[in-house]
């Protein structure tokens, strides 16, 4: 941390009382003889003095704003941090020249305290409220400490000896370097937010919500940021979910730290979680629906874009009365899409309602919505979405003002502030987006892993280029150039890690076009240039083959012989033989109709892989099966056998 020193001036006499050394001016330590009256420091008085001035100023109440209360665009173009960072070091010099006694220290250090008490009052004349929550929680933590450091350093120059004077220093200091530490998290999220605000391209969006997820778990690439953000989930629902539900939830939560309120997003998501888990048959249902599904995915879709339409409102506006007018639009498309489509979910998951859902998705939207809130067990989950704005805007039944909207209901009308519009919207887009993760999450538990989530990139305006792009820039990858084919890709990269290739192969493997029939990954590294080439289509095998199925496997050693890495196959014979050898010896105890079919596929991966002397082997096996001793197979049977024992290691760069 920075470390600031100051010169502080003491003279000294000796003492009448006992003939020893005193500062002038103070009461003798050692024979208690009072001070003279004709003792003066002329400097520490003038010091003093203009320390008592800058006190009286920090102690004041925090007085209202000349200009009336700020809506939240307004505090956004305050540049606060740009104003805080001028001013602490305005600060120190005034500290430093009012240390030496000069008339103009004194003034400079009037003034500095004085900015800093209109800092301290702009943060807290504004309302702890979306999109700011974290940007002015951070705020009033700093001013806090940073009041309490401007006092330390005060109390120094105000201080009678030397000693005193270095015991509020070291207190000043390290009030200093917990504000140091506050101005860099404040920071954080504020260019979070201001990233988000002026970006509009979907691909930089998600790029940049993958790039500070990776920064804010400290993590080097996608599957360490999985597995930190998993445990940091298991604190929040007690559990860790499946693979991919991580990264989720890391880029949910730099969104809640940018826009939303961070600990509400938690609370949300902990409880819909709940409720999802409790009804696993309904939720299987859900998950099976392909309508549903389909429905999921364009709430997805429709919070992104809505929750982006609302930071580009807010950032665009001048006064909150602009911000929140166009927020009302996106108040009435929250209630009719995504938050329709989660009020549904919830309500079946609770058991309030029983109709199917494709009955349940043609109700009135505000219908559901009123009747999930109103439910004591879904109470506060979809807090933000409003059903008076939905239908005052539907039907032009809102009045605007300065301050506030005016919607005229049936029996009365209700004012609504625009500053709680503005809130509002995005504490919508908040719950939503919360239960959206928790019912991803519950989901995947129950087996249903690629549940809404297969092409969704595409729903999102992403190319296949920019998802391949993101994916390795996100891995720690850099000079990324893709050479796009009609059957053949090409992707070119570099990196100063000795990274897995096969790993981040499979990352971008989904998001290669259909019609891509082959992959070629080549990449610069420390040690040279290394290239991993192959068709993707055992690789689609793989995929749709039923998890932790032989067929699976199979198809996992099909994909992983027919790529090679620096022209050699990725698996070496001896894999496969041994692999192969040992499935095959299975057989021996197994029911003919079991046996024979299993040996079958062995045999024509062996084919697949171009081993005759396997082949072979295998057909011997097949043979002994069928006919016992009688086959004539000791020579297959010795030779499988013996690569049972094969010594099979894989290299480094898989």
């Amino acid at each position: 941390m920075t470390s600031y020193a100051f010169r502080l001036s003491f003279t000294q006499i000796t003492c009448f009382g006992c003939g020893i050394s005193r500062i002038r001016g103070i009461t003798c330590p050692d024979c208690g003889n009072s001070p003279q009256p004709w003792e003066f420091d002329t400097a520490g008085r003038a010091r003093r003095e203009a320390a008592a001035e800058a006190r009286k100023l920090l102690a004041q109440p925090v007085a209202p704003l000349p200009t009336g209360l700020l809506g939240v665009p307004e505090t956004l173009n305050a540049a606060l941090f740009k104003r805080l960072a001028t001013w602490n070091s305005d600060f120190f010099m005034a500290v430093a020249e009012a240390a030496e006694a000069t008339e103009v220290g004194a003034a400079h250090l009037k003034d500095a305290v004085q900015e800093f008490t209109e800092l301290r009052a702009m943060v807290h004349h504004t309302d702890v409220r979306r999109p700011l929550v974290t940007t002015l929680t951070g705020l009033h933590e700093l001013v806090a400490e940073l009041s309490s450091m401007i006092d330390a350093y005060l109390a120094a120059l105000l201080a009678a000896t030397p000693l005193e004077a270095q015991k509020h220093g070291v207190h000043a200091q390290s009030h200093h370097d917990r504000a140091a530490g506050l101005i860099q998290r404040a920071n954080t999220a504020a260019e979070g937010a201001v990233a988000l605000a002026a970006e509009r391209d979907t691909a930089r969006i998600q790029s940049i919500l993958l790039s500070q997820a990776l920064r804010t778990y400290e993590a080097s690439d996608l599957l360490t940021l999985d597995a930190a953000a998993r445990s940091k989930l298991q604190d929040i629902t007690s559990s860790r979910g499946v693979n991919g539900s991580g990264i989720m939830f890391a880029m949910g939560q730099v969104l809640a730290q940018s826009i939303f309120d961070p600990e509400r997003f938690r609370e949300v998501m902990r409880l819909a979680y709940e409720v999802f888990r409790s009804n696993p048959k309904v939720l299987r249902a859900l998950a099976q629906d392909p309508v549903f599904e389909s429905d999921f995915k364009r709430a997805l879709h429709e919070l992104f874009d809505g929750s982006m339409e609302a930071v580009h409102a807010v950032d665009r506006a001048v006064h909150s009365r602009q911000a929140g007018r166009a927020l009302l639009g996106i108040a009435m498309a929250q209630v009719e899409g995504p938050g329709q489509v989660i009020a549904s979910a919830l309500l079946l998951a609770c058991g309030r309602k029983s109709a199917a859902y494709t009955n349940l998705r043609h109700k009135n939207a505000t219908e559901l919505i009123t009747a999930a809130q109103q439910e004591p067990r879904l109470r506060g989950l979809l807090g933000g979405l409003d059903n008076d704005l939905r239908t005052g805007r539907a039907h032009s039944l809102v009045h605007y003002e300065e301050a506030r909207v005016v919607i005229e209901r049936k029996k009365n009308t209700r004012t609504v502030a625009w500053r709680d519009v503005i809130d509002g919207v995005f504490q919508g887009y908040e719950s939503i987006h919360a239960c959206q993760l928790a019912l991803w999450q519950a989901v995947g538990e129950l087996g249903f892993t690629g549940f809404a989530t297969d092409d969704l990139w595409r729903e999102l305006g992403l190319t296949p280029e920019q998802m391949v792009t993101m994916m390795l820039e996100s891995s720690g990858f850099c000079d990324i150039v893709i050479t796009p084919g009609e059957r053949h890709w090409q992707v070119e990269a570099r990196t100063d890690s000795a990274l897995a290739l096969s790993v981040h192969v499979a990352l971008i493997r989904p998001y290669l076009p259909g019609h891509v029939e082959e992959l070629t990954f080549r990449t610069h590294q420390e040690d040279g240039v290394h290239t991993l080439t192959g068709p993707l289509a055992p690789w689609h095998e793989f995929t749709t083959a039923p998890q932790g199925s032989e067929a699976q496997m199979l198809a996992y050693l099909r994909a992983q012989v027919s790529w090679t890495y620096d022209n050699a196959p990725v698996l070496s014979t001896d894999h496969v033989r041994r692999w192969t050898a040992v499935q095959a010896a299975q057989t021996f105890n197994q029911p003919l109709a079991e046996a024979i079919p299993r040996l079958r596929s062995f045999r024509e991966l062996a084919q697949y892989a171009g081993d005759d002397d396997l082949v072979w082997a295998l057909t011997g096996v097949i043979r002994y099966k069928r006919l016992g001793k009688a086959a004539g197979a000791a020579a297959e049977l010795s030779q499988m056998k013996s690569w049972c024992s094969l010594r099979a290691v894989l290299p480094d760069w898989c």
